[in-house]
C-alpha cells in the first residue's frame, strides 16, 4: 500500500495549505486499472454492501437515462439550428448544449473505472472521445489569428465519421476532432451570418457545408458514444454480475478518484488558475463552476445531504472499525459544495488563488482525504491519478 500511503500524505500537505508543484498540465482522465482484481474476495469490514452496489448501479441507470434524453433534446435543436440558423435557434442549441453536458458532469462518477479487462477495451476509447480536454480549436476549424485552420479548411478530407475518427487526436492529445468539444466550439462560433449562412460564393460555401455537415456528424457520434456508455449499467450489464465485493470496490474508487483527481487535480491545481483559457471546462461555453458543482452533487446523491440515511450512508455506519462516519462524509460534501458555490460563475476564468479558492481547494481535499482513508481501510486502491 505504499502507493496509497503516498496520496495520505500528499491529501495531508493540501490541507495543510502548502501545494505540491507540478510540471505538466493534466490531461482528460483515463480508467488506471480494471477493479476485478484489484483487492481481497472479501470486505475487512464484514458488513453488507449489497444494497449499496444496488442503489449505485439504480442511481447510474437513472442518471444515465435523464442524460441521453437532454442530448437528445440537444441533437434535435442542432438539426432545427442547421435547418435554419437564426439567432433565436441558436441560442435554444445552446442551452441544450449547458443542459446535457452538465448531465454528462452529472454521469461523470459512473465513468471513472472499468469493471473488467473487456470493459476496459469499451470504455477508455468512448471517454476519449466524448470528452477530451483540454482541446485545440483550431484543430477543428478557425481562429482569429488563423483564419484558415483546421479540419473545416482541409477541403481535401472528407467529413464523414470514419475519417474524423481517424483524425481524433491524431497530431496529440489534445487534438479533438469528435466530441463535446466539437459541438461546444461551433454551437459558440459567431457571428450567424459569417458562418453558418450560405453566400452564393461558391468557395465559401464549400467551408460552410462543410461546416453544417461537421456539426451534424459530430453530434450523432456523440449521442451514439453515450449511449454505449450508458449500457454498461442495464441490468445485463457488466456491473450486475460483479461480486458484492467487487461492486463495493467500483463505489469507492470512484468516489475516491472523482474527488482526488477529476477535482483537485484537474479542477484546483495551481496551473488552472494561471491559465483558465487552458484549463477550463467549458472553454466556451463559460459557466465553468457547474461542473464541479455537478461533480460534487454526484457524490452528495451517493452519501447523503447532511442527516439522510443513504444505502451508502448505511452501509457505511455498520463498519465494525469504521475511521470515518457517514455524518462525517455527509458534512465534508456539503461545505465542498458551499466552498465551491463562493467561487466565480466562470471559474476558473475571473479567478485567482485568493482566500475563497484556497478554502474550496481545502474543503475538497479534507473530503478526499475521508475517501482515502475509507479505501485505505476497505483494502481499496486509492487513485492519485
Amino acid at each position: 500500500m505504499k502507493e496509497a500511503a503516498l496520496a495520505l500524505v500528499t491529501l495531508c500537505v493540501l490541507i495543510s495549505g502548502c501545494s505540491p508543484a507540478t510540471d505538466s498540465a493534466p490531461t482528460h482522465p483515463t480508467p488506471m486499472a480494471t477493479v476485478e482484481s484489484a483487492s481481497p474476495p472479501t470486505s475487512p469490514s464484514g458488513a453488507d454492501f449489497s444494497n449499496a452496489g444496488l442503489a449505485f448501479q439504480r442511481d447510474a441507470q437513472t442518471n444515465m437515462t435523464q442524460m441521453l434524453a437532454l442530448c437528445r433534446t440537444l441533437q434535435d435543436d442542432i438539426e432545427r439550428f442547421l435547418a435554419n440558423p437564426d439567432t433565436s435557434l441558436g441560442l435554444a442549441a445552446q442551452v441544450s448544449y449547458r443542459l446535457c453536458y452538465h448531465s454528462w458532469a452529472l454521469n461523470q462518477l459512473f465513468v471513472q473505472l472499468p469493471f473488467t479487462a473487456e470493459d476496459k477495451q469499451r470504455l477508455v476509447p468512448l471517454l476519449d472521445l466524448i470528452n477530451t480536454r483540454p482541446f485545440l480549436p483550431g484543430y477543428i476549424d478557425s481562429i482569429p489569428d488563423y483564419p484558415y485552420s483546421g479540419l473545416i479548411h482541409e477541403v481535401d478530407i472528407p467529413i464523414g465519421e470514419n475519417t474524423l475518427l481517424g483524425q481524433h487526436r491524431l497530431m496529440d492529445e489534445d487534438s479533438a476532432a469528435l466530441g463535446f468539444p466539437v459541438l461546444e466550439f461551433f454551437l459558440w462560433r459567431q457571428p450567424i451570418a459569417d458562418v453558418w449562412l450560405l453566400t452564393g460564393n461558391a468557395e465559401a460555401d464549400i467551408i460552410v457545408q462543410r461546416r453544417h455537415h461537421y456539426l451534424r456528424v459530430a453530434t450523432r457520434r456523440v449521442m451514439a458514444d453515450l449511449s454505449d456508455v450508458s449500457a454498461r449499467w442495464q441490468p445485463d450489464g457488466s456491473y450486475a454480475a460483479l461480486p458484492e465485493r467487487v461492486q463495493l470496490v467500483v463505489v469507492l474508487a470512484s468516489l475516491q478518484r472523482l474527488t482526488m483527481v477529476a477535482l483537485l487535480a484537474e479542477l484546483f491545481d495551481e496551473q488552472v488558475i494561471g491559465e483558465p483559457e487552458w484549463h477550463h471546462p467549458a472553454m466556451f461555453s463559460g459557466q465553468g463552476r457547474d461542473y464541479p458543482m455537478a461533480l460534487l452533487s454526484a457524490i452528495q446523491q451517493q452519501v447523503g445531504q447532511p442527516g439522510s440515511q443513504t444505502p451508502f450512508a448505511l452501509w457505511l455506519d455498520s463498519l465494525v472499525d469504521r475511521v470515518v462516519t457517514a455524518a462525517e462524509v455527509q458534512a465534508a460534501v456539503a461545505a465542498s459544495l458551499i466552498a465551491v458555490q463562493q467561487l466565480p460563475a466562470n471559474y476558473p476564468a475571473d479567478s485567482s488563488a485568493d482566500a475563497l479558492w484556497l478554502a474550496a481547494r481545502q474543503q475538497l481535499a479534507q473530503l478526499a482525504l475521508l475517501f482515502s482513508q475509507l479505501s485505505e481501510q476497505q483494502q481499496v486502491p486509492i487513485f492519485s491519478q
